[in-house]
């Protein structure tokens, strides 16, 4: 790094030292091979004001923060937990393959995302290797009632990360090179919306494009957009979203 870089990074970390917490990992739990379990604790956290599917934002380095929705914040203690899952060489995976007990951590929020603390009826969620934390909210939100579709690359490895976190009522596909697991995954949406009369919100999650495509099945099949709840968690070539 040059030094008129560093020197602004160093900078622009002391003006946002007010915003955000300073913690220290308490926890690392290797779920898979990919399927991270981190807790961290700070005081701060002790006064954190957390929704059930909030963010927060999480300096992976150099201030070079990534989002994850918390599955747990306990403010009694001061601990919060998230589960993050390692894509390729990213900046977060980098961090993480390097983090240790007793690292220093600093965490942006919890701030404001999918509001999943005032649900009425039954709920649905799609998503991927990225929404596994939001679907454990999600489930703990609804008494394990809440139904999953994920597309991933690997089913017996998400199959082990959903188990070992207590997920239920799921289906796994995995992913085409052409996409038509999409459209199988679509009209297995469809058919419970139309057998379950109760069925009040669909939470699209994880990749744009998947979304995108998705969501346009679910609509043009006669599912109002109202009922469509949309977070894109990654795009393909892009970085930081939400």
């Amino acid at each position: 790094m040059s030094q008129p870089t560093s020197f602004l990074k160093r900078g622009l970390k002391s003006a946002l030292s007010i915003f955000v917490t300073q913690t220290k990992i308490t926890k690392i739990d290797r779920l898979t091979e990919n399927f991270i379990l981190i807790e961290m604790a700070g005081t701060k956290l002790t006064e954190a004001k957390w929704v059930p599917g909030g963010k927060v934002q999480v300096d992976v380095g150099n201030l070079t923060f990534r989002t994850y929705t918390p599955i747990h914040l306990d403010t009694n203690e001061g601990k919060l937990s998230v589960l993050c899952y390692l894509r390729e060489e990213s900046p977060a995976a980098i961090w993480i393959h390097s983090l240790k007990v007793g690292d220093s951590c600093d965490v942006f929020g919890p701030r404001e995302s999918l509001d999943l603390s005032h649900l009425e009826g039954d709920v649905a969620l799609f998503g991927d290797e990225t929404s596994l934390g939001i679907t454990k909210v999600l489930q703990n939100q609804t008494d394990q009632k809440a139904r999953v579709f994920l597309e991933v690359n690997s089913d017996h490895e998400t199959k082990n990360a959903l188990e070992r976190l207590g997920v239920t009522n799921q289906t796994i596909i995995k992913r085409s090179t052409n996409n038509s697991h999409l459209e199988k995954m679509a009209e297995e949406m469809i058919e419970l919306n139309r057998k379950n009369a109760n069925l009040s919100t669909i939470f699209l999650t994880g990749r744009a494009s998947s979304i995108q495509r998705i969501r346009l099945l679910l609509k043009e099949s006669g599912i109002p957009n109202t009922k469509l709840k949309v977070r894109a968690y990654w795009a393909d070539g892009k970085v930081g979203l939400d």
